[in-house]
């Protein structure tokens, strides 16, 4: 009888507009709704979302307060991608329910969802408003605003989770993040050094937070301590991937590729998923100029993914800096076969090719008009046709393509002495001395490296 008079209390309310007057009684009333509410949470389990809103569309009708139904009906139409009604159906759970955050938490991700920012600000101003020291919903929001890049707001959120004096350690670390992220080194570290220094917390999440720590003391320049703390991450949580990939990442800003090859070497004894640790191995061996070693470990990748694509890059590049251009084009030519369309894989094969002797010029003009399809204003294609056209004496269209580079990237030294050696082929004395005098003034305003 109390469920029956509760059911006749919040049938009270009128209909909506759209809902057909219901005949039954009040207990005929309520058992269609339980049963409307089962059928509906069944759909619903087995990915049958619109038949799910239909059916909580229909409880609702009869029940019109009923926050169940309008919860359960804003759910499916939000997974079935009909956010208006989604956000229709929360907002009126939300009014139903006011000392309940779940509908407010919803109504952001699906405000999120249609894009409308100023719809998830006003909602986060309602959820700190109604429910200021609740830190579980705000960390909650926090995360999944960090997840959608919405970091400012994200940010926001995580402080007042802080600010209720109950975020826990894993939500105190996502703030952490999110200082880091947005630029706030100080505050970053102060926050995971403090979470490091509690040494009952689970070792995982102590190595986050040194890692964070460490990451942002890298930001500030305070490479002692960076480094410190990204090694105590790694010690803290051998298991733990990131700790490897972030003193990887440290070690290869400060262009320490031997340091980062053997860390990645430690981290991949220990993964569990050994494999993830390739690709940075293979680069950093090769830009250590461990070559073979880095070639070794690239051609395992290879086998084991045949579609990495940058591991055929790095594989030419090893070739190249071991004096074989033959396996570097073979690489090249691996990487056109599983993956035709890579951005300027044409460029990279007429420069493979310009390394060979003899040089097939009539294919390196080929890869070159290739390329130029693709970035019809890319300066390498015209740089290299250049070398190309001038190797083969043809001087004028070398000039034509060599000026073009020049416009294209105007303080690349390359191009210009390129022009330069050809218009002294050409007998063009003043011409080659003109661009021969740029090339010097580009190479004293902007330290430019030493052409090849």
């Amino acid at each position: 009888m109390r469920s029956l008079a509760l059911f006749l209390l919040t049938a009270c309310v009128a209909a909506a507009a759209d809902c057909t007057p219901s005949s039954l009684g009040a207990q005929e009333s309520l058992e269609k709704f339980q049963q409307l509410d089962r059928e509906a949470q069944s759909a619903f389990d087995g990915g049958r979302f619109a038949e799910a809103a239909r059916l909580y569309r229909q409880a609702a009708c009869l029940v019109p307060s009923s926050a169940r139904a309008l919860f359960g009906l804003g759910g499916a139409e939000a997974a079935a991608s009909n956010f208006r009604a989604a956000r229709n159906a929360f907002e009126k759970a939300s009014a139903l329910l006011p000392g309940n955050s779940l509908p407010l938490a919803m109504l952001v991700r699906v405000n999120v969802a249609m894009h409308d920012l100023a719809k998830v600000k006003e909602t986060l101003r309602a959820a700190a408003a109604r429910f200021p020291r609740d830190g579980e919903l705000h960390s909650g929001l926090a995360r999944f605003l960090a997840e959608k890049q919405l970091l400012d707001l994200a940010l926001a959120e995580s402080l007042r989770a802080e600010q209720t004096g109950v975020i826990d350690n894993a939500s105190a670390v996502a703030l952490a993040v999110l200082e880091n992220t947005v630029g706030a080194y100080h505050d970053a570290i102060q926050h995971a050094t403090g979470i490091d220094n509690q040494t009952g917390l689970d070792g995982q999440v102590r190595a986050s937070a040194a890692g964070i720590a460490g990451l942002s003391y890298a930001s500030l320049g305070q490479k002692n301590e960076a480094e410190r703390y990204l090694k105590m991450a790694i010690e803290l949580a051998p298991a733990q991937d990131n700790s490897y990939f972030a003193l990887t990442y440290f070690y290869e800003k400060g262009q320490r590729f031997n340091e980062a090859a053997a860390v990645l070497e430690q981290g991949r004894e220990r993964s569990l998923n050994p494999d993830s640790f390739l690709l940075p191995l293979g680069n950093n061996l090769v830009w250590g100029e461990q070559f073979q070693a880095g070639v070794d470990v690239l051609r395992e990748l290879i086998a084991k993914t045949p579609a990495a694509a940058e591991a055929y890059i790095r594989l030419a590049e090893a070739y190249r800096k071991m004096g074989r251009p033959e396996l570097e084009t073979q690489a090249l030519a691996s990487l056109v076969r599983v993956k035709p369309d890579y951005p300027m894989i044409h460029v990279l094969a007429a420069q493979a090719m310009l390394t060979m002797n003899p040089v097939d010029y009539p294919k390196v003009l080929a890869e070159l008009a290739a390329a130029e399809k693709i970035a019809p204003n890319d300066p390498d294609v015209f740089y290299l046709r250049g070398k190309a056209l001038a190797a083969t004496k043809r001087f004028r269209e070398a000039v034509t393509a060599l000026k073009r580079a020049t416009e294209l990237r105007p303080v690349e030294p390359n191009a210009y002495y390129q022009l330069g050696l050809t218009y002294q082929k050409m007998g063009e004395t003043a011409l080659a001395h003109e661009t021969m005098e740029r090339l010097r003034y580009i190479q004293q305003s902007s330290a430019a490296p030493q052409v090849r």
